[in-house]
Order: structure tokens, then C-alpha cells, then sequence
């Protein structure tokens, strides 16, 4: 037997836990539950309150789809192995934050709301926070006196509007998503001012907004 064949039998043989991922069939459904086959690990149900959470996703489903679930009960009293669509997606949703966040990329957000701080947003279904102090110097509210209710006024002019972000920082544990528009206009800044300037020269610009923490200056 090679390498191959032998890690995909141990695969097979490991059993499953609580808080895996696994892949299944969709073999049925009911008003309110999904079966899925499961394989060697039996017979998986998506119902009650995990049906509920997901019954968009579910109810566009059709037998033979394949579905990624994640296991909350390994037997339950009728021998189905409990499984929620919901956790699964949202499980999957922070690594993928995480690999993009790592390869540096941007992405586009829709802007669904604000606060006096900021700009609220989803990605990929996980709620996404753009602070103030992150927008780029074009977007970023010119406020006399930094009047909070006129910064927010502001800021609601952005709502179903798109932007290009990047992920500033994450915390799955704490559900943190913080996004920044002002990093990709930093890193164009840095790739001209490297390739053109260098420490002690003197350049000149144009102040274009003063805030609490600084000037903004092109």
C-alpha cells in the first residue's frame, strides 16, 4: 500500500469530533431539516435552531448538492450526528479573512451603515468595522471641531457605496474584523517616496485637512 492510499484510509478510520469540518450529500430535507449522508461517519441532520439560522443557504439546496457542515453533536437521541451549517460558513469565512489578510490583498466592501467612529460593512457575512482614522485623506470627513454629529452626517453619505480595503486586524475569538481604506494609499505613498526620496531631502506638499492626531498633506 502507498503513502497515498495509506493516509487516505487513516482518513477514513479517524474518527470524527465535535468541532470538525465535514463534507456530505444532501439525501433529503424536510419543512424544517436538511439530512445529509456523511459517509463512514453515518447519517448528519441540520435542524431546530441551526435549521432556522440557515434557511436561506438551505433552502436553495437540492438532493445530491454537497455541503460543508460542522459536527455540535456526535449522536443524537434518534442517531443522527447533529451538524450546523452556520458555524461551519462562519468558521471557514475567518480563514479566508485570515489568508487574505496574510497575502496583503485588497477587497471591496459595501457600506451598510455608519457611526459617529465609523463605517459598518459585512465580508463574506462577518460584520466589518472601518474606523474614522482609516478612511483615505480624500474620504476622510474635513469636520471644524471635530463635531461628532457632523462627522456621522458625513459618513452616511457613504452608505451603499463601495470601497477598496484591506483587513487591518482580525480577531475570531473577540469576532473583530477591522478594516482600513488608508493602508493601500500608504503603501503608494511608501513605493514612491522609496523609489524617489530619501532620509534628509526636502520635499514640499499641500496641506489638504487637519484632524485631532495630525495633518493630512499631498
Amino acid at each position: 500500500m502507498n503513502m497515498k492510499k495509506l493516509i487516505d484510509k487513516n482518513k477514513i478510520i479517524k474518527p470524527p469530533k465535535v468541532g470538525e469540518i465535514v463534507e456530505g450529500t444532501v439525501i433529503g430535507k424536510g419543512m424544517a431539516s436538511v439530512f445529509l449522508n456523511l459517509g463512514s461517519i453515518g447519517t448528519g441532520i441540520i435542524y431546530g435552531k441551526e435549521f432556522f439560522e440557515a434557511k436561506n443557504e438551505l433552502k436553495n439546496l437540492k438532493i445530491g448538492d454537497k455541503v460543508s457542515a460542522k459536527i455540535i453533536n456526535l449522536e443524537n437521541e434518534d442517531g443522527y450526528v447533529e451538524l450546523s451549517l452556520s458555524k461551519a460558513s462562519k468558521e471557514m469565512a475567518w480563514k479566508k479573512l485570515q489568508e487574505i489578510k496574510e497575502k496583503n490583498e485588497l477587497i471591496k466592501i459595501k457600506v451598510l451603515g455608519a457611526n459617529k467612529g465609523g463605517i459598518l460593512s459585512r465580508v463574506f457575512g462577518i460584520p466589518a468595522f472601518l474606523p474614522v482614522s482609516q478612511l483615505s485623506p480624500q474620504h476622510y470627513p474635513k469636520v471644524e471641531n471635530g463635531d461628532t454629529q457632523k462627522i456621522l452626517q458625513a459618513l452616511q453619505k457613504f452608505i451603499g457605496k463601495e470601497l477598496e480595503v484591506k483587513i487591518f486586524d482580525l480577531d475570531p475569538k473577540e469576532e473583530k474584523l477591522i478594516l482600513s481604506e488608508r493602508a493601500k494609499e500608504d503603501e503608494k505613498i511608501k513605493d514612491i517616496i522609496l523609489k524617489n526620496c530619501k532620509v534628509g531631502d526636502i520635499v514640499e506638499g499641500e496641506i489638504t485637512g487637519v484632524v485631532d492626531f495630525g495633518a493630512f498633506i499631498k
